[in-house]
């Protein structure tokens, strides 16, 4: 009687990549068929760190858990997202060699105006004035001046004369 080879674990769906605002929730899918007495890991590949192994969580992050269906798919949940939980995760099963998948999870984070002292925030008539304005964000924001009621900003040379140009 010939004897019946072991069928190999396959992946369904490929993980898939995420881009989400800081402060969310996000999941990852891994749908795995024929898994037999093999293990599902997550793992964050930058960092080759292991976060879980079937359900039980390896990583000491309250953040982080997963979540199981008695079948074939596995989730890896991240609540309250951070810009440090950005990079690659990596769904795995321990055949030999293994497999894994990877999808990419890109952090949003909302524009912030630094709080910056500008120097000499009045002049007289005719005086010079510097303003500064530093945003941080992910992606970066672009700064654009605007005065009140869309007047327009006046820029001009030394000798007093209208500057054509750009907002430096």
């Amino acid at each position: 009687m010939p004897i019946q080879a072991e069928v190999e674990p396959e992946f369904l769906q490929a993980l898939e990549n995420h881009t989400v605002t800081q402060g969310r929730d996000v999941h990852f899918t891994c749908v795995v068929n024929h898994l037999s007495n093999y293990r599902v890991a997550w793992i964050k590949s930058d960092s080759k760190a292991i976060l879980a192994i079937h359900t039980n969580m390896v990583a000491l992050n309250p953040r982080l858990s997963v979540t199981y269906n008695n079948h074939n798919t596995w989730k890896l949940h991240v609540s309250n997202v951070q810009a440090s939980d950005s990079g690659t995760y990596m769904c795995q099963v321990n055949t030999d060699p293994m497999k894994s998948q990877m999808g990419h999870l890109a952090v949003l984070i909302p524009p912030d105006i630094v709080d910056t002292a500008t120097e000499g925030s009045s002049a007289r008539e005719g005086g010079n004035i510097r303003l500064t304005c530093t945003a941080t964000g992910v992606p970066p924001p672009t700064v654009m001046w605007r005065r009140e009621h869309n007047q327009p900003i006046v820029f001009r040379h030394d000798g007093g004369r209208e500057k054509k140009g750009k907002v430096l």
